[in-house]
């Protein structure tokens, strides 16, 4: 059997600089001609071509490299990146999702009825933040999440070490968040 869907190989993050690289491994002919595809920022750039194991063996020692000259740790599998709309849709298309299924988006209403909440990805609008918040986005397999993110602030934020001060802030901050919108969970689908 032949790959043909891109593999979302690794996610690195550097918490510091605030930045998110995304390394795909794309099957152009099944594993014996591949690309590696770096995505940050939304943008795309190839870095490399070979089999399936040279690019794999490539991402590997790219994100060694990145992890000591640039501090950028490779995030576990199942923890998220969570970046803007405007970066995560061109990686979430690349990956192969040309639809987002959106219950706001659900209509019985003639002539045009939309039973499943279908939305093309390129034009969905993601979601509407309250109080001067914001939302991220990140991806894994299936679905896309949203993660609403504070206003920006002049004070610090900055956690307390007491266990009691430190209940007490994430409680604040999370009824914070909550004041913006609700974390979302989509599902994603496409060719």
């Amino acid at each position: 059997m032949t790959r043909t869907k891109p593999w979302h190989y690794l996610t690195l993050k550097n918490s510091g600089k605030n930045e998110v690289r995304h390394l795909l491994i794309i099957f152009a002919n099944g594993s014996a001609e591949t690309q590696l595809v770096q995505f940050t920022n939304g943008v795309e750039s190839i870095i490399a071509t070979g089999t399936e194991y040279e690019t794999k063996l490539q991402a590997d020692t790219l994100a060694q490299v990145w992890n000591e000259d640039e501090k950028f740790e490779c995030l576990p599998q199942g923890t998220f990146a969570f970046e803007p709309l405007e970066r995560t849709v061109p990686l979430a298309m690349k990956l192969g999702f040309t639809l987002v299924y959106d219950e706001r988006f659900k209509t019985k209403d003639w002539p045009n009825p939309n039973f499943t909440g279908a939305v093309p990805l390129s034009k969905w609008p993601g979601l509407t933040a309250k109080n001067g918040g914001g939302y991220n986005y990140a991806l894994d397999q299936m679905r896309l999440y949203a993660q609403p993110t504070l206003p920006p602030s002049s004070e610090p934020l900055i956690a307390p070490t007491d266990g009691k001060e430190f209940a007490a802030f994430i409680l604040k901050h999370k009824a914070a968040l909550d004041t913006v919108g609700p974390f979302a969970e989509f599902v994603l689908g496409g060719d």
